[in-house]
């Protein structure tokens, strides 16, 4: 292990709040915050100097060597030799990881990348065909019907019934009079007021109206059947 490695270690060690100073001094409060502020300090001091031996410190030598790579393939011949399955599979696990290892340095990256890019070029591809699809089937299109249905709407008079015994919001729901022309709902209890209007769930607004006298005739009386012409023209 590096210098600045136990270092670090020992610094991680002083900031957790389960180590052994702190504990111990969770019994008395001004202790336990001197101990604290110790920690903290400490592990600040700690955490500089690894970072100043890191950078003097010289790199560990590898374990890595011709050697024993050699030696590792050595191995992996004679589990491969050796007919049993499981030491088989070892020794194809070994000799992935010496392919691994005797690849370019960036052999990793340049193949990351290049699978990245497969798969932006598979992207590029699949949203331009949906791009397509969607100009033959006019999904444009489809979704502004589609939304301009679902815009809150005003309705115009005798766009909506005028009077009902069903609830405007649900269908088949019957509803209650509870006043001059209004009415409550069975399900939810909300009052419509078929006169003056009202708002639906949905947010549309429907205007006031009434059905009274929707089919209004002049009815002048039954004697209206021996007026003449002259005497009707004179009572005006």
């Amino acid at each position: 292990m590096r210098i600045s490695e136990m270092l670090n270690a020992i610094a991680s060690w002083l900031e957790s709040p389960n180590n052994e100073a702190l504990l111990l001094s969770e019994y008395n409060e001004d202790c336990m915050k001197i101990v604290a502020n110790s920690c903290v300090l400490a592990a600040e001091l700690l955490k500089n100097a690894a970072e100043e031996v890191d950078s003097i410190e010289p790199e560990e030598e590898s374990k890595i060597t011709a050697e024993s790579i050699s030696q590792i393939a050595s191995l992996a011949e004679i589990f491969d030799a050796s007919g049993d399955p499981e030491l088989k599979k070892q020794a194809s696990v070994l000799d992935e990881l010496l392919l691994s290892y005797a690849s370019p340095p960036n052999a990793i990256k340049e193949k990351i990348a290049a699978q990245d890019y497969r798969l932006e070029e598979l992207k590029k591809k699949y949203q331009e065909n949906k791009k397509k699809l969607n100009e033959v089937n006019k999904i444009a299109d489809s979704e502004k019907i589609i939304n301009d249905f679902f815009k809150n709407k005003e309705y115009r008079i005798l766009e909506s019934p005028l009077s009902t015994r069903y609830c405007p919001d649900h269908a088949g729901v019957q509803i209650t009079r509870v006043g001059e022309h209004l009415w409550q709902c069975e399900m939810d209890k909300k009052v419509y007021d078929f006169e003056n209007g009202f708002k639906l769930l949905n947010g549309d607004k429907v205007p006031g109206g009434s059905v009274s006298e929707q089919t209004k005739r002049d009815d002048s009386g039954m004697h209206a059947i021996f007026d003449s012409r002259e005497s009707r023209l004179a009572a005006k």
